[in-house]
């Protein structure tokens, strides 16, 4: 045990440990080595005294400048003893860890190699099953080598491991545990309302809100007045046990519903009646313009028109009724609203509306652009126009939630959006917004029987 702790201490490959199988013969008088008490290792004699050493101990008491260890000469010299090695080394010899159960014996000379004390990972299973060596992943833990790859495969916590759920994941047992399974969307977990049930952590959120027997829902007829709160599994029996209840509700609710669509129908009309009202004074303004046109001053031979200041009177707002609405989705054109005036005198204006969209929005979205047209009142007006164009999709339910835009016309603006038209009848392009509204989202609260009706809603001068 002594001469371990030295070899332990100093790192020194020191005299074999181990027992003969048969006595050495007496012309072997000395097998030991006086500094480590094992047999002799590449024995070396000394010249002092004559005794043999492990290579190693004798030079290591010279390194430290101690005299012989025998005879306590100062000076001495050492040499190798290759008749005494060749000797030694030709006899049997017990294995080191007999006492653990180790049957092998075998020449001196191959007990290094059946011990396998630091062997290569590739090696590292090689050699006497009762030597402790370390676990290659570098755990810290250390066994025979016959219990080694047991604890390499199944119990070290730095062996190799990938994530047996998501199967990405890979790195070692500990991380993989300790640090990637409390976070990995794939791993099992309980239901939070203890149902039974084990589900992907990922998939947690949508079993207790679809499928989960125990999560509290509402009643199938909660949106015509029923109350009723209970876990998904007693839901069915509730819904049987009050058939007559959830009919009763849905009558009423129905009724309410057809009082409420009367009263609509009843307030459109009202609204129809009084934007009719509305156009006709428009006309009767427009017949006023052609008047005052006739009493026009003559300078220079020359007709000359008094300009009119450029307000922002707005006007009472016609309803511009697109009809035939999916006609015009499917043929994939453009449908021109009849033209309206900014104010009096003002500009003229229309509508270009692309049912089934136009550029990015195509197949999804309506588009809506403005464009200019030629007027009567253009000579009095400023060009290019500046200011700003709200535009309206009527909500024809309730008449309150309608789909409100604009276009901004301000100095950044390109003069070919919003110029004077000389040339045609309105302008070549226009300004507007091309996902306007999503075709999903125009029934029943837009699209009426087909029809679609848009509004110049106000109109800002700069």
């Amino acid at each position: 045990m002594a001469a371990n702790n030295q070899q332990q201490a100093d790192k020194r490959i020191i005299g074999f440990d181990c027992e003969f199988v048969e006595p050495p013969p007496e012309r072997y008088v000395q097998s030991e080595c006086p500094v480590c008490l094992q047999i002799i290792r590449e024995p070396h004699q000394v010249t002092c005294c004559g005794k043999k050493f492990c290579k190693a101990c004798i030079e290591h008491i010279k390194a430290i400048q101690k005299p012989c260890p025998t005879c306590n000469e100062e000076e001495f010299s050492n040499f190798p003893d290759k008749g005494l090695k060749q000797s030694l080394y030709d006899l049997k010899v017990r294995c080191s860890h007999q006492k653990d159960g180790c049957e092998w014996m075998k020449e001196l000379r191959q007990l290094d190699e059946h011990l396998n004390t630091d062997p290569q990972p590739e090696k590292q299973l090689d050699g006497c099953q009762f030597v402790e060596i370390d676990c290659i992943y570098n755990c810290g833990n250390h066994q025979q080598r016959r219990y080694i790859q047991k604890h390499q495969i199944k119990d070290c916590p730095k062996r190799p491991f990938g994530c047996e759920h998501c199967h990405d994941y890979k790195s070692t047992y500990d991380d993989v545990t300790n640090n990637h399974w409390p976070v990995c969307g794939s791993f099992p977990v309980p239901c939070p309302n203890q149902c039974g049930s084990t589900i992907q952590r990922q998939n947690i959120n949508s079993h207790v809100a679809d499928e989960c027997p125990l999560t509290t829902i509402n009643c199938d007829f909660h949106h015509v007045g029923c109350a009723v709160k209970l876990p998904r599994q007693d839901m069915p029996e509730h819904l049987r046990e009050n058939l007559l209840t959830h009919i009763s509700l849905l009558a009423t609710s129905h009724a309410k519903q057809q009082d409420k669509i009367a009263n609509l129908v009843d307030e459109n009309y009202k609204q129809q009646k009084s934007y009719k009202t509305s156009l006709t004074a428009l006309q009767t303004k427009v017949i006023t313009l052609e008047e005052e046109k006739q009493l026009l001053t003559t300078n220079g031979g020359k007709q000359q028109v008094q300009p009119a200041p450029c307000t922002t009177i707005p006007l009472g707002p016609p309803v511009l009724t697109m009809t035939n609405f999916q006609q015009h989705k499917r043929d994939d054109d453009e449908w021109l609203s009849p033209p309206v005036y900014t104010h009096h005198p003002g500009y003229k204006i229309c509508l270009k509306v692309y049912a089934n969209g136009y550029g990015t929005s195509k197949g999804t979205h309506v588009t809506v652009g403005v464009f200019f047209m030629r007027g009567e009142f253009d000579d009095s007006l400023k060009w290019p126009f500046r200011g700003v164009i709200s535009y309206q999709l009527l909500d024809q339910v309730n008449g309150k939630d309608h789909e409100i835009d604009i276009s901004i016309y301000d100095d950044y603006m390109l003069n070919e959006y919003c110029t004077r038209v000389t040339e045609g009848e309105r302008s070549k392009r226009g300004w507007g917004k091309q996902k306007f509204i999503a075709h999903s989202e125009l029934e029943p609260k837009y699209l009426r029987n087909d029809t679609l009706l848009f509004q110049i809603h106000k109109v800002e001068l700069k």
